[in-house]
């Protein structure tokens, strides 16, 4: 691919994240302005379990997507893509109306019901659009992956706004809104796909070879996400059966903002991971080693903004002012996180190490566990139990780095140490000051921080221009 492909690429998937990071901003301040604390719990509660659906497909998916990464539209053999697309709807179809009949029997609590059954409905839309993306992104049509992106984000911004302009803000008219942002990406992806989708179809024998194939290759990488969520997700989940639904849509919205920066980061992994696999192991590690650096500069460069933001928060979204708080603990979540998103699981899966990523990642969830049922369950913190989220991403990040320098022959001790120690400058400064203060005496660190690293500040900034 010449650079000039990769720079359009990386190009289109940014403005598309760009703008997605757009309507995640407008959602964040309007919803919970416009909507009853308990209603927006409710809201994020069902946005929860709606992130879980995209495993319903057993990691079906995730292995059509290392298996055909890298090649071009036109090569796909039409027949047994047919058969896979056809087939994932028909699981998807069966394992919902499952997933409903088993929510409406079993689950007892109203609002954990309603948030639940809401989110099985769409489990077959979510999965066929996921294939939909993985397909433009394994064929390197990232324009049309954009596309589908801003179709999604764009239809469910439109639709919020128009229901909270009439002062239709409840959360069953949410679900509606992104019922139909769903429905829409869906008729978007089976116009791109539609030389895919023709009925004519291998022997019910080879489609089910196919899929087989597929789960084997794509089992470790969807348990290796599964676990990746879980490790917030626990934490969370906890949250919501030791506290009330309000205060789970309150640290929800906490979370949320301090993970705004992850959309920029998976628009550049969108497109980092094809190119990656074609590296020898030499051009790889200093690549790693180049990229890490520019992200940590400019990732504890944005937490001086942490303060502004919370002023302008907390007049806006008086609400939620008390909970705000929690942000200053959050916030570097954003930083280990960005690094396991570009970097780490890139490389991880790159270099075809899905069941080393499953491993780490089971250890985290293994101890998310343990820090849960300490926290919530014990000691019945909340700020404890907010606490954690952030060391645990710390620790994952520390593993995962030292796995990738092992395979890499890199030196990644003191980078992380480095790290850590930022992290718990900002938190401590933010937390135990909470003023002006704070930014000042972190803004100190970094200062110091780029002095001691001078040299490669230089080269990324020359790199820049």
């Amino acid at each position: 691919m010449s650079g000039k492909q990769v720079l359009k690429n990386v190009s289109y998937s940014f403005m598309a994240n760009a703008v997605s990071l757009l309507v995640s901003v407008c959602m964040v301040m309007f919803v919970p302005k416009f909507l009853p604390v308990e209603e927006y719990g409710l809201w994020q509660l069902f946005l929860f379990y709606f992130s879980y659906l995209g495993f319903l497909h057993f990691g079906w998916e995730d292995g059509i997507y290392l298996r055909y990464a890298g090649k071009e539209f036109h090569e796909l053999d039409r027949r047994v893509f047919a058969g896979q697309f056809y087939a994932v709807v028909l699981l998807q179809l069966v394992l919902a109306a499952l997933a409903f009949l088993g929510g409406w029997l079993l689950v007892a609590d109203r609002s954990l019901q309603a948030a639940f059954l809401c989110a099985a409905c769409l489990a077959p839309l979510v999965n066929f659009n996921n294939l939909c993306n993985f397909v433009m992104q394994i064929t390197n049509r990232i324009k049309d992956y954009a596309r589908l992106l801003l179709v999604e984000r764009l239809v469910l911004l439109t639709l919020v706004l128009m229901l909270l302009a009439v002062g239709l803000g409840v959360f069953h008219w949410l679900f509606l809104a992104k019922l139909c942002s769903l429905a829409a990406t869906a008729a978007c992806g089976v116009w791109l796909c539609r030389s895919l989708l023709r009925l004519s179809f291998p022997s019910f024998a080879a489609i089910l070879a196919e899929a087989g194939e597929n789960i084997r290759v794509g089992i470790k990488l969807m348990f290796a996400n599964i676990a990746s969520m879980l490790l917030v997700g626990i934490v969370r989940y906890g949250i919501s059966l030791g506290w009330d639904i309000a205060t789970f849509g309150r640290v929800s919205l906490t979370l949320g903002i301090s993970n705004f920066l992850m959309v920029f980061i998976s628009s550049v992994s969108v497109v980092f991971f094809p190119i990656v696999k074609r590296l020898g192991n030499e051009r790889r590690g200093e690549l790693y080693g180049r990229i890490r650096f520019a992200l940590t500069f400019i990732l504890l460069g944005l937490l001086l903004f942490y303060y502004p933001l919370k002023c302008v928060l907390t007049w806006w979204l008086p609400q939620y002012a008390e909970s705000l708080v929690y942000m200053s603990v959050l916030f570097p979540v954003c930083l280990f996180e960005s690094k396991v998103d570009l970097l780490t699981n890139t490389y991880l899966k790159s270099l075809r190490e899905e069941a080393l990523l499953l491993k780490l990642n089971l250890i985290t969830v293994a101890l998310s566990a343990v820090v849960t049922f300490i926290t919530v369950y014990l000691l019945h913190s909340l700020e404890a139990a907010v606490l954690s989220i952030p060391v645990l991403y710390a620790c994952r990040c520390a593993m995962a780095e030292l796995a990738v320098g092992r395979l890499l022959e890199l030196r990644l001790h003191g980078c992380i140490a480095e790290d850590v120690l930022m992290a718990v400058i900002f938190v401590a400064s933010a937390w135990f000051l909470d003023s002006w203060f704070a930014t000042g005496l972190y803004g100190l660190a970094y200062t110091v921080y780029i002095f001691l690293h001078r040299q490669q500040a230089r080269q990324i900034m020359c790199e820049l221009r």
